[in-house]
């Protein structure tokens, strides 16, 4: 399940990589892409450098990906 973030607030609700291991997951960091991507079964939060997209909360790629999308 991926969650669109777009706004700084729901980028601090949201926890990237919850499982039955680690229920809490882990928040969001403030100088990484907010996309969440998978890792194996499970979804983290980009490691690249924001800075792009819509409120600036994106990584290059990922910016021009949602632009594509429409979003």
């Amino acid at each position: 399940m991926y969650t669109r973030l777009t706004t700084l607030e729901a980028a601090r609700r949201h926890r990237y990589g919850r499982w039955a291991y680690d229920p809490h997951g882990q928040p969001y960091n403030h100088t990484q892409c907010a996309m969440e991507v998978t890792a194996g079964d499970r979804h983290l939060q980009c490691s690249r450098a924001n800075g792009h997209g819509p409120n600036k909360l994106f990584c290059r790629q990922h910016a021009k990906k949602l632009a594509e999308a429409g979003e």
